[in-house]
């Protein structure tokens, strides 16, 4: 391998450098002094050479520059990791495909969480594949390579951006900011974003630095209106989520615009249950009363609660702290909207949780045939316990006793913020908090009469629900 002088760039007016530092607050300045900086980037314009003193090679070998991209080593292994900087576990490295077509068994791409001189990464290529190209996610550990998924993305066009997220456990591949490939993997952690490839590939402009721990990149729209996002999330971990959104198309005259967000009682897209956004769709809830309807995914069963033993399973957090502040943020239409909660069985027993709790967030709730008299955190079996983590974490924060009860009564003593309905396997769990909450003197409305029906989404009591929902909120208004 030719080697070359490596040589420092060099800003000459300090007054520029504070400038630039005021007008663009995260640019990323070649320098040591900016060793709090959280990105970075290089769009190897300048003399072809080896990368210069921003970089680390991996000990496989390093990468040049060849014409303003970056190549790598025909015939080996090479890398290269931005060391200038130090960075947060939570990583993004981003490379943009040039015009110069791979060929062979070529490949290039990001890396982040490189450390022991390259030998551990996670890695997210352009795979030529002898001419069926494919996007690949690997882990690499000390030196050992592990697939974590692939994606038949076929020839890539020049200027196609190839971006790795590591967030928590999650590790993400997206193509123009299209998810391809997610995972969730906790091999790694720590180290720093950087480029590996095999060969002579060549790839243009990089960026990289720290992660947000909460990403929505949107996906798609499928033939019913209902679109796609990915969500990425330190709190809601175990590989990326899916959040579908259901916006009004003609919404009803004179009635105010809300959001309602459905909590599922699945992990993913599961619909054993039924599927609450489906069922709402079928009622035309989005036009009839004004809702921008949000559905959000899990990667294991959701209580809605915040485990302390698991930092990746923060549910209660990731409902509170990222997903409705991101929905008043690019959802909103006036402003004033209210956000509204509709669950059953254990998303009813959460969604109680997390209206009692968060007042000022969540505005009505309506939850159905749930386990109000639930005593122990693992009284429901695995997933109640993966959830709540202890036993001392439910009693204290979660279960729905009259302490807990009594502790946040003091937004809900004049309105009717909360609706609670029905049964099939909870009957008087359902009729044993009406009791509690009014012998709290929490105002609150109930079906009347209470209707056994099956235990989904689709036997109908969401129409009920619905128009207790609407009817509680002329109130808040």
């Amino acid at each position: 391998m030719v080697r070359y002088s490596k040589r420092r760039a060099v800003w000459p007016l300090r007054f520029l450098l504070i400038l630039c530092l005021s007008l663009v607050p995260q640019f990323a300045l070649p320098h040591k002094a900016l060793a709090g900086i959280t990105s970075a980037s290089d769009n190897f314009a300048r003399a072809d050479g080896p990368l210069g003193p921003n970089w680390t090679d991996v000990s496989d070998g390093g990468l040049a520059i060849a014409s303003g991209a970056v190549i790598g080593q025909a015939g080996l292994l090479a890398g290269d990791m931005w060391t200038e900087n130090a960075f947060a576990s939570n990583q993004f490295s981003q490379v943009q495909v040039t015009s110069t077509q791979l060929s062979g068994g070529l490949w290039i791409g990001p890396a982040v969480r490189m450390q022991a001189g390259g030998q551990s990464a996670y890695a997210g290529i352009y795979n030529w594949n002898n001419g069926d190209p494919v996007l690949e996610l690997f882990v690499r550990n000390a030196g050992s390579w592990a697939l974590l998924g692939s994606y038949n993305s076929g020839p890539l066009a020049a200027g196609t951006r190839l971006r790795l997220i590591a967030t928590g456990n999650t590790i993400a591949l997206l193509e123009d900011g299209v998810l391809r490939i997610g995972a969730s993997d906790s091999t790694l952690t720590g180290g720093a974003p950087g480029i590996m490839a095999f060969g002579n590939a060549v790839a243009g402009h990089w960026s990289g630095g720290n992660a947000a721990a909460f990403r929505v990149s949107y996906q798609s729209t499928d033939a019913s209106g209902i679109k796609s996002y990915s969500v990425i999330s330190a709190d809601n971990g175990y590989g990326p989520q899916t959040l579908r959104v259901l916006n009004p198309t003609n919404p009803a005259a004179g009635v105010a615009h809300n959001f309602l967000i459905v909590l599922p009682v699945e992990a993913g897209l599961g619909s054993t249950f039924g599927d609450g956004l489906a069922t709402l769709q079928a009622l035309d809830a989005q036009d009839k009363y004004n809702l921008t309807i949000i559905e959000p995914t899990f990667g294991i069963d959701p209580w809605y609660a915040n485990n302390p033993n698991d930092p990746h399973l923060q549910y209660e957090a990731f409902m509170t702290r990222q997903l409705v502040p991101w929905i008043k943020e690019n959802l909103a239409t006036t402003g004033e909207e209210q956000v509204w909660l509709i669950g059953f069985s254990k998303s009813g027993i959460g969604g109680q949780d997390l209206i009692l709790k968060h007042p000022g967030m969540f505005s009505l709730a309506a939850t159905w045939d749930f386990p109000a008299d639930m005593s122990s955190y693992d009284q429901s079996g695995g997933d109640s316990a993966a959830n709540y983590g202890t036993d001392a974490n439910f009693q204290a924060y979660y279960r729905l006793t009259t302490t807990f009860v009594a502790a946040h009564k003091g937004s809900f003593r004049t309105s009717n913020r909360i609706w609670i309905g029905g049964y099939q396997f909870f009957q008087t769990d359902v009729s044993d908090y009406d009791a509690l909450l009014t012998s709290e003197g929490i105002a609150h409305s109930t079906e009347t009469p209470p209707q056994d029906m099956a235990h989904r989404w689709d036997s109908g009591w969401v129409p009920i629900a619905l128009a207790a929902l609407y009817q509680d909120s002329l109130d808040l208004h």
